[in-house]
């Protein structure tokens, strides 16, 4: 058998459909795509989003535990103050809950909500994504109320919004 001749530097020479030779000039190097713009420090509201992390966005790093219910002092002396009790409508729900919080003294705001999806609000727990555990957390919850009277079956017939914030001076814990 005869010997192979010495074959070119691949990308060196094109050849047709049935191996001939046809240049001999270098393949043009392959083209990169275009860098992305820079990530946002920012969203949409001007809240300042956090640095990534090496986990994913979005995943719970930790919890902050605060049980909101109907039964909670702040929220039957809101239905009284807007006169939902006086009229007959006791039974009061929670219909959605933001946590508003801050691990830096404020420079920085993180909103978590109940409506998101997964929700990070489970059995009076919330989950934080990119929360380390043990991270000072001062915050206040934004909360939807609504009320109907024990015999309506058909909805509710007064909402309402309050913040539950320790007075005004904010709540403060250490996350798990």
């Amino acid at each position: 058998m005869p010997p192979m001749p010495k074959q070119p530097e691949p990308g060196t020479q094109t050849s047709d459909r049935y191996g001939n030779v046809i240049a001999t000039r270098p393949a043009p190097a392959p083209e990169r795509p275009p860098a992305g713009p820079p990530a946002p420090t920012s969203d949409r509201w001007g809240h300042v989003i956090a640095p990534p992390t090496e986990r994913a966005p979005g995943v719970p790093t930790s919890t902050l535990h605060f049980s909101v219910h109907p039964g909670m002092d702040e929220v039957k002396g809101y239905a009284e103050q807007q006169g939902w009790l006086a009229k007959g409508f006791t039974h009061l729900s929670i219909v959605w809950q933001d946590l508003v919080f801050t691990t830096d003294n404020w420079k920085t705001t993180r909103t978590l909500r109940s409506s998101d999806v997964p929700s990070p609000v489970v059995n009076g727990r919330f989950l934080m994504p990119n929360v380390p555990k043990g991270a000072q957390v001062e915050f206040a919850i934004h909360v939807g109320v609504s009320c109907h009277a024990p015999s309506d079956i058909g909805g509710y017939r007064e909402r309402g919004e309050l913040w539950l914030n320790n007075a005004g001076q904010n709540f403060r814990q250490v996350s798990s």
